[in-house]
């Protein structure tokens, strides 16, 4: 398997297609006393890049697994493997 991008790199996929995306998240909720509680994780979710040839839209990568928190952002990216020949 290739080794994770960062969406800070220059590099992106040549076309449309399905990733791995690495997605940080942060869950605000109360707890059982009313105080706040932020929750913060990551997951490795399913994505897609998405090539927009725009000036005001630029080429972007998403997610469109769940569940993510209230605020959630991508870290990095990698195709997905081959699959198996047999």
């Amino acid at each position: 398997m290739s080794d994770w991008i960062s969406v800070n790199d220059d590099r992106r996929p040549e076309h449309r297609c399905d990733l791995l995306v690495s997605v940080k998240y942060i869950r605000r909720h109360e707890n059982e006393d009313g105080s706040p509680n932020d929750e913060e994780g990551s997951e490795v979710a399913m994505g897609e890049y998405v090539p927009v040839c725009n000036a005001r839209a630029p080429s972007y990568i998403d997610s469109y697994s769940a569940p993510h928190g209230d605020d959630w952002w991508i870290t990095h990216w990698q195709p997905l493997p081959s699959p198996p020949t047999e």
